[in-house]
């Protein structure tokens, strides 16, 4: 029996050296609260997704708007900045709105819409014309509204910016035109929009449609 006893010490002793082992330098986990005065805890989380280590976790707390990050120590330095970022005052941005016409046939593109040919070429069209264009200048959080020629209408809303990935959130675009004295809806969705890229957005009846609207969008600081 005291053989037996002996063993069980000698393995608890060894057990709890194990358990007691330190992490290597530099590999502690940091635990740090963020509290937001502008922006929501949940996006804030959304934010940091990509930066956290494989080792690092956070939780939300709704009721303070807070979030917690435990991390490395380093890691949390890329975080916080991030952070800071994101919870500044709403940041202004401009949308850039072109509406182009497309249809099949002889091949043209007028001078006004020659930046866009590398876009434009790979489109199953040959023939555009630029129908209108604006600039809208808003705030995150702002709805935007811009009437465009030929009875275009471009409207949406200003969602949050994305300093991990540059880019502005646009919610709830839809372009409308006035047909009948009313307005008819042509497209509506949303989208993320890395800042100074363009996209195109194509609507149409059909894949084989022979005529299509295309809309240009670009958003900036």
């Amino acid at each position: 029996m005291k053989r037996i006893l002996t063993a069980l010490c000698a393995f608890l002793l060894v057990s709890g050296m194990a358990i007691a082992e330190p992490r290597e330098p530099g590999q502690a986990l940091t635990v740090r609260t963020f509290t937001f005065k502008h922006k929501e805890a949940d996006k804030a989380a959304a934010a940091i997704k990509t930066l956290l280590s494989a080792e690092g976790s956070m939780s939300i707390q709704p009721s303070t708007n807070a979030l917690v990050v435990t991390d490395r120590a380093e890691n949390l330095k890329a975080i916080a900045k991030t952070l800071a970022d994101f919870d500044a005052d709403a940041k202004s941005f401009r949308l850039s709105v072109r509406i182009v016409s497309a249809t099949r046939g002889a091949a043209h593109v007028p001078d006004a819409l020659k930046d866009l040919k590398p876009w434009l070429s790979v489109l199953p069209y040959q023939n555009f014309e630029k129908e209108g264009d604006a600039e809208v200048q808003g705030k995150e959080g702002e709805p935007g509204l811009v009437d465009l020629a030929n009875g275009y209408r471009a409207d949406f809303k200003f969602g949050d910016y994305d300093p991990a990935s540059d880019s502005i959130k646009i919610t709830d675009l839809q372009i409308s035109k006035t047909q009948k004295d009313q307005m008819a809806a042509l497209l509506k969705t949303s989208l993320n929009l890395r800042l100074g890229q363009t996209y195109l957005v194509g609507a149409a009846r059909a894949p084989e449609s022979k005529r299509a609207l295309m809309i240009v969008l670009v958003a900036r600081r």
